[in-house]
């Protein structure tokens, strides 16, 4: 399993891992300390893609928003687990 310790930006906390069987392709973060009751009035939300290259695994931002479904589907979340899983 990847240490999201490593690829997590300082001040932000992982609330969602992406998966596809055991690689991770996507992880979602809000801020640091914020409780589930304040996440819906957060607009800080920001899903990251995974890659692997020479370096080791690396997060690469896609986008941030206030509601973390809206994110999912304007990157394609499940498509892309969905075509990774299929191709392996």
């Amino acid at each position: 399993m990847t240490d999201l310790r490593n690829l997590c930006p300082s001040g932000e906390e992982v609330w969602v891992t992406y998966y596809s069987r055991d690689t991770l392709l996507f992880f979602l973060t809000g801020p640091a300390g914020m409780s589930s009751t304040l996440a819906s009035q957060n607009s800080a939300f920001t899903l990251y893609s995974v890659t692997s290259g020479k370096g080791g695994m690396k997060a690469k931002k896609l986008g941030t928003g206030s509601n973390p479904n809206e994110l999912e589907a304007r990157y394609k979340v499940a498509d892309a687990i969905k075509a990774v899983a299929k191709a392996s």
